[in-house]
């Protein structure tokens, strides 16, 4: 030992320039290697991005979305930020499988994930020559993680951005093929990749291309989809023909050399046409469209606040949910078919109605169309004044004009014509719930998606007489009686905007109703009667309790339906006078379940009780005299609706909107139908009130569903019996005429201890 010291001692001495040199070197070697493995264990640590764990890569699923359900598991739509759908292993085939192997990725079965000798040339290539390599030397493995995970941006430059990128997804890589077989990783790569034409997965992409499955596709055809990966708009079978088929030809020469055809079979393939069957297929239009882009806006505020296990929120659009929702796709379907059948016949009616008149009776009302509509809005955003935007509107154009469930017209309009078109048709909306639980089993927002996405069971009116019943549940609730007298007298009120005379539809006044005389009828004056008695605020305190929000005044005239509610507020609302005083809030997403099956959201919302028990009673039979004799009894001598029913019609002023609200003991539905603004309607009350315009949809959509022998029973068999007590509460008179007319009559008796006079019935509506 000591023998070699000396030896070292002495060649530093007499070499000590080469030995200064060898240790230099050494230092920077190992500094180097140092720096290395720093590098490695603060790229491995998510230093330059998140380092998913193996359980992470093999728990990885493709965004395929979330898929959406109806009460019997009838699939409505899936909701995704790429059209993707999966395609299992055992259903590709090999010659595409060979295809992407053969391209993309020659040593795919001799690698653990990286390809060495592909990867000293992109460093060779980025750090010596300074070349920006971007695809070259990834497998397909790294290919899958960038795609699974994208590249954050880091900051240090494009090069070292690449380089660093690299590292992260060779180590993914190699950690991915520890969990998971190359079978799984060509899956899911050919299910994450993007095609052309904005297709993500080889299904998508098959389908748009050749309608077909991926099992379907021929060798050249796979060939063409693998060719196109070099770049999706570069090399699209539909729009760069030449270039996708001088590089399909390339996929096939290389799958020969790779031994993966023979020569007959390439030059079969050489030979073989592409068989190019494009068809554009954008989002698959939903099930009940309204209704699923309700479920989605409230998928994504129920998701908000749930996580996955790894602590990130649920992603509607890629965590392959499943949101199982209350509809039921056979009432769905009676529903549109008597949304549609009603507004076709409506629409003729006001048409005819109408002559040569505008449908928009001011043009306050066609200005306001105008400037809500989208060509507008973009103007404005744009910077263009007001006289620029209108040049715009006022220049003809080839255009397409649709027409709500008919063909389209096509010509030279101006987009002014498109407003004043779209304009003259009148709108609608209806929704069925079960009032028991509170969901929702249809739900039509218009009676066709593509004219008009309005949602007009979420858009907010005035409700007219559908909000009396809210008057006579307070007064019920207060202590009242339905017998209950109440002046039919004209009488001048102090409002906070004025003085207000009240008056009846038919300028009939005097002599008194009972409480559910002036219900049957919807009499105006008696109904604001009743609110002074009462006071508005228990009126606005009952209303807050079955679901109606937004500011309500407490004021006379919402006895009236100055009030503006949603037809889903107001449908859930009744729900709680065909349940007897119950309230259970309406609501269409019942459970959400997350990839594994797991529930992450169950509904679970309390029934509430606004009205005891006799209240309850007493105002289902009010209004099941509405339908009896009532505004509403168009439902029985008209469409011949025998069984079991309550309702109450609504009418605003000027006949803006329409409404009927209605239940059997097991459904409760809610009509609207109106223009697209106020000033589109009818100018008659008899064309324009709810009971012509609103409730036949309710009245066709029991025919219908009497008619099925499978939903029948939906509908219920009958409302729980009064008691002998809530019978006797209606043992009065509905109307007593005034003194002089009762002299007339020869109506000695003005106590009201009579069989309700039904015929001296004032069938003066306000609704």
């Amino acid at each position: 030992m000591k023998h070699l010291y000396e030896r070292v001692r002495r060649w530093r001495t007499e070499r000590p320039k080469t030995f200064y040199s060898l240790a230099a070197l050494a230092t920077i070697a190992g500094a180097m290697v140092l720096g290395i493995i720093l590098l490695l264990l603060l790229v491995n640590g998510g230093a330059f991005g998140k380092m998913p764990s193996r359980q992470a890569l093999l728990d990885y699923r493709n965004d395929i979305g979330s898929e959406v359900y109806d009460v019997n598991g009838i699939s409505l739509g899936r909701f995704y930020a790429q059209d993707r759908t999966v395609t299992e292993f055992e259903e590709l085939p090999q010659h595409l499988i060979n295809a992407l192997v053969a391209t993309e990725d020659s040593r795919f079965y001799q690698h653990g994930g990286i390809d060495w000798e592909a990867y000293g040339r992109v460093v060779y290539k980025t750090l010596l020559q300074g070349e920006d390599d971007q695809g070259g030397g990834s497998t397909l493995s790294q290919q899958l993680v960038k795609n699974a995970y994208g590249r954050p941006r880091i900051g240090y430059g494009p090069r070292v951005d690449l380089l660093l990128h690299k590292i992260r997804e060779g180590l993914l890589a190699q950690r991915l093929e520890s969990v998971m077989s190359k079978d799984e990783v060509i899956k899911r790569y050919l299910n994450t990749v993007s095609f052309p034409g904005n297709t993500f997965g080889i299904a998508a992409a098959s389908q748009r291309y050749f309608q077909k499955e991926p099992s379907e596709l021929s060798v050249r055809q796979s060939a063409s989809l693998v060719a196109s990966l070099k770049g999706t708009s570069s090399y699209d079978p539909l729009r760069a023909p030449e270039r996708n088929a001088k590089r399909t030809d390339l996929v096939l020469r290389l799958m020969h050399q790779g031994g993966y055809l023979t020569e007959d079979q390439f030059a079969a393939a050489l030979r073989d046409s592409l068989g190019l069957d494009y068809q554009r297929k954008s989002a698959e239009e939903p099930l009940a469209p309204h209704f699923t882009q309700a479920v989605k806006r409230e998928a994504l505020q129920l998701l908000a606040d749930l996580r996955r296990p790894d602590g990130e929120p649920y992603n509607l659009f890629s965590d392959n949910l499943s949101i199982h929702t209350t509809l039921d796709m056979r009432l769905q379907r009676h529903a549109e078919t008597a949304v549609e059948r009603q507004m076709g016949e409506l629409q003729r009616d006001f048409n005819r109605h109408l002559g040569r008149r505008d449908a928009w009776e001011t043009e306050a009302s066609l200005r306001g169309a105008i400037r809500n509509s989208l060509r507008w809005r973009a103007g404005r955003a744009a910077g263009l004044d007001s006289t620029a935007i209108m040049a715009e509107f006022n220049t003809p154009r080839n255009m397409e004009l649709l027409v709500p469930n008919g063909e389209p017209l096509t010509g030279e309009f101006t987009p002014l014509d498109s407003v004043k078109h779209s304009l003259s048709y009148l709108r609608s909306g209806f929704l069925v719930l079960d009032h028991a639980l509170g969901a929702v089993r249809a739900w039509v927002g218009g009676s066709d998606f593509e004219f008009n996405r309005y949602d007009h069971v979420l858009s907010r009116r005035q409700t007219g007489s559908t909000f009396k019943p809210f008057v006579y549940a307070a007064a019920l609730r207060e202590g009242y009686d339905p017998c209950h007298r109440l002046s039919n007298a004209l009488r001048t009120y102090a409002d906070e905007d004025g003085p207000w005379t009240p008056h009846n539809s038919d300028w009939n006044h005097g002599g008194t109703y009972s409480m559910h005389g002036a219900l049957t009828h919807s009499i105006n004056v008696a109904t604001v009667k009743m609110i002074m008695e009462t006071t508005p605020e228990p009126v606005v305190e009952i209303a807050k309790e079955v679901g109606l929000s937004g500011e309500i005044r407490p004021i006379p005239s919402i006895a009236l339906g100055t009030v503006e509610s949603s037809l889903f507020e107001m449908t859930g609302a009744y729900g709680a006078f065909a349940n007897r005083g119950r309230f259970s809030p309406p609501y269409y997403i019942s459970r959400i379940e997350n990839a594994d099956g797991e529930v992450i959201y169950e509904h679970r919302e309390p029934t509430v009780t606004v009205l005891n028990e006799r209240a309850g009673a007493q105002m289902q039979t009010m209004l099941r005299y509405v339908v009896e004799r009532g505004t509403a009894s168009r439902l029985r001598w008209q469409y011949g609706i025998t069984r079991p029913s309550i309702g109450k019609t609504g009418t605003t002023q000027n006949m803006a909107d329409g409404w009927y609200i209605g239940s059997t003991p097991g459904l409760t539905g809610g009509a609207w139908v109106g223009g697209e603004n106020t000033g589109v309607r009818f100018r008659s009350g008899q064309m324009g009130n709810g009971s012509h315009s609103a409730l036949p949809i309710w009245a066709y959509f029991l025919r219908t569903v009497q008619e099925d022998s499978t939903l029948v029973g939906l509908l219920g068999e009958e409302f729980p019996e009064p008691s002998a007590d809530v019978k006797r509460d209606f043992y009065c008179a509905e109307y007593i005429p005034p003194v002089e007319v009762v002299e007339e009559l020869g109506d000695e008796d003005d106590t009201g201890e009579v069989t309700p006079v039904s015929e001296l019935g004032n069938e003066s509506s306000g609704g």
